[in-house]
């Protein structure tokens, strides 16, 4: 039923004001269930003007929390406006609580409006001015049309106000939309115009949220290319780069945004054959031409509609995170080594000084003296500390896969080989320090390659020909005698002087005197505190035991042993009963041996046919180290004493107090 369609509200609203029934169908139902809660709230219907109004602060805060709101909602304001402009209407919007924040329109009627405080700032629910478009529009949650005698105050009945509730995008109610005017001006089509503007309104905030939400997304996807690891281009369907990241900018230079694809990647067309057939393709090994010179790198294409996403991991960077997590970093320096005998000091000065260039180093020394340690500590001394360090054992690794442990191999270059190939320990090492352990058991036909490896500084994997710039100090170590092995055709002589720059050697544990009991003490407090076993002193008679024990395992034996003895300990001290069986043994062989009474005048032939190397060191002792001395008062020549002294692993060095 229409406001056109009732003969004559005015009567009706009479009889309703008086407390008279109404007929049913005289007024629309949405009209007499307003007029019901207006009376049952004591609502004036003879009044008909807002006295709920907001301060100026209060309409400040309330515009300035709705702005953005209010942005979207003045443009649909004024667009509704224009339909009406001149024919006495005017716009407003209410927001959820029936407060007006806006109003628009022709001034005549913007003043008539004023009369009854239909005002920015005024509340229009029901229970302040009856029914009422804001008002009843809230009450309702659906769009309704108030004209003349229809509105429950008689001060509005010259109003005709047609409302619609303003929705977000999510259906949530934020507002109220109305047109006000003369009533004799009312239409069923403005509730309609209002109505369409009230959706629009809705359907312009989904736009600007899914746009927020694009703009949100553009952005977290701009900060992970501008700020991801791997270099990545943007390319369009001809093959030029659009743009890129700061990642591949470093890499590739500033100036390449424009250029072709093929320009970067020179003659590695695989790339721009996989944008043409559109397929992704990963981690693809290839180099890539720059101003600054060739990159190793691995490339992933991924196709996009229109172009390709190209990103690209240099190789040198992965190893480097490979090595740090695979354990390819150096724990010791030289202040984790323990000893002061001049011959083991004079190996850690030479260390020293080694660790201030880039030459290669031989370490030459007994097993178990110390040899990667000490080369651990020059890494960690030198500019390389950085970098890896990397310890490749020669003599562990079967003959056929020494070559592909040390220079890699590309893909399907043997059966069993990783399908994708793999870089060797000379790549992997690049920036560092790789340790070729027992040198001297390198197979001949290996040692050439690794002279051309040392001299060009660049290797290639089995099974490929692309040439690899690689940048690594070697240090090598062994217990063999390589220029007998030189002599013997076994070790290439060119290798050898390649590799033996800086030569040092580490003296046997035997040779270095009190650092058996230094190595005692600091053994015994370091794996007393790991398995958390106090132990505070060792048995004097121990202590001379060790000090004169051969050890041929060197330090590494001494270890086990304290070790041992730890285990073995009931209380706070190390006695002999702790002592690992084999060290018994040899301890009780030295108590049943009598005496020898060493002298000068004993023939040098009757001192060695016994126990030969003890009684040399004892002559040594005994003289301070003068081997001058002991030639002439045992008539033996310097010569046969020195090559004894070679024999038995006697170090000139030896402190002989």
């Amino acid at each position: 039923m229409t406001y056109q369609d009732i003969p004559d509200v005015e009567a009706i609203w009479n009889t309703f004001i008086t407390g008279n029934p109404i007929p049913a169908e005289g007024i629309r139902s949405q009209i007499h269930a307003s007029w019901q809660r207006c009376r049952q709230s004591g609502v004036d219907p003879y009044d008909g003007v807002s006295h709920q109004l907001l301060a100026a602060e209060e309409i400040t805060q309330l515009l300035d929390a709705r702005k953005f709101y209010l942005e979207t909602v003045r443009h649909f304001m004024t667009h509704l406006y224009e339909f009406v402009k001149g024919s006495g209407f005017i716009v407003l919007l209410a927001d959820e609580r029936g407060y007006v924040m806006e109003t628009l329109g022709d001034t005549d009627t913007l003043r008539s409006a004023a009369k009854v405080n239909l005002i920015q700032g005024a509340c229009w629910v029901e229970v302040e001015g009856g029914t009422n478009g804001i008002g009843t529009a809230l009450a309702l949650g659906q769009p309704c049309q108030v004209s003349g005698c229809e509105h429950y105050c008689q001060k509005l009945h010259s109003w005709t106000c047609s409302a619609a509730p303003v929705r977000s995008d999510n259906g949530e109610l934020i507002g109220v939309l109305q047109m006000s005017g003369p009533s004799h001006a009312a239409h069923q089509h403005t509730l309609g115009m209002v109505a369409a503007a009230a959706e629009a309104i809705r359907d312009q905030f989904r736009v600007q949220r899914r746009n927020h939400e694009l703009t949100s997304l553009n952005e977290h996807l701009s900060n992970i290319f501008q700020t991801m690891s791997d270099g990545a281009l943007l390319v369009d369907g001809n093959g030029v780069i659009t743009q890129l990241n700061p990642r591949a900018s470093r890499t590739l230079g500033e100036n390449v945004v424009g250029q072709s694809l093929s320009d970067i990647f020179g003659h590695a067309s695989d790339v721009a054959a996989i944008m043409q057939h559109d397929r992704l393709c990963k981690d693809m090994e290839m180099m890539l031409d720059t101003a600054a010179g060739d990159v190793h790198a691995l490339v992933t294409v991924r196709p996009l509609s229109n172009g390709s996403v190209i990103f690209f991991n240099p190789i040198q960077k992965m190893k480097k995170l490979a090595n740090r997590f695979g354990g390819a970093q150096a724990r010791f320096t030289f202040h984790d080594i323990v000893g002061r005998h001049n011959s083991f000091a004079a190996a850690i000065s030479a260390a020293k000084k080694a660790a201030t260039n880039n030459s290669n180093v031989m370490l030459l020394g007994e097993s178990g003296t110390g040899k990667e340690l000490l080369a651990q500590a020059i890494h960690n001394a030198s500019a390389r500390r950085k970098g890896p360090f990397l310890a490749l054992n020669c003599a562990a690794l079967p003959r056929d896969l020494i070559a592909s442990e040390l220079f890699g191999y590309a893909p399907g270059a043997f059966t069993g080989a990783d399908p994708k190939g793999r870089p060797g320990k000379f790549e992997m090492a690049a920036g560092g320090t790789l340790l070729l352990d027992e040198i001297g058991d390198m197979p001949l036909d290996q040692q050439a390659v690794l002279l051309r490896v040392l001299q060009d500084r660049q290797v290639t994997r089995l099974g490929s020909d692309r040439v690899i710039p690689v940048d690594v100090r070697v240090i090598c170590a062994t217990h063999s005698n390589l220029l007998q092995a030189v002599q013997q055709g076994t070790f290439r002589q060119d290798l050898y002087y390649r590799l033996n720059v800086v030569l040092i050697a580490v003296p046997p544990l035997r040779d270095r005197g009190d650092d058996v009991q230094l190595l005692c003490d600091f053994f015994r407090h370091k794996i007393g505190q790991r398995l958390n076993i106090g132990i505070q002193d060792m048995a004097p008679n121990v202590r001379h035991f060790l000090s004169r024990y051969h050890w041929p395992g060197n330090v590494r034996e001494l270890e086990n042993t304290v070790e041992k003895m730890i285990y073995a300990a009931e209380g706070k001290r190390l006695e002999s009963q702790h002592l690992p069986a084999e060290i018994s043994k040899a301890m009780n062989m030295e108590k049943e041996t009598p005496s020898q009474g060493v002298t000068a005048d004993v023939g040098f032939k009757q001192v060695m046919a016994g126990r030969e190397r003890q009684l040399l060191l004892d002559l040594l002792r005994s003289y301070h180290g003068n081997v001058t001395q002991i030639a002439r008062d045992t008539g033996v020549s310097r010569n046969t004493i020195y090559r004894k002294m070679r024999s038995y692993d006697i170090s000139r060095d030896y402190l002989f107090d």
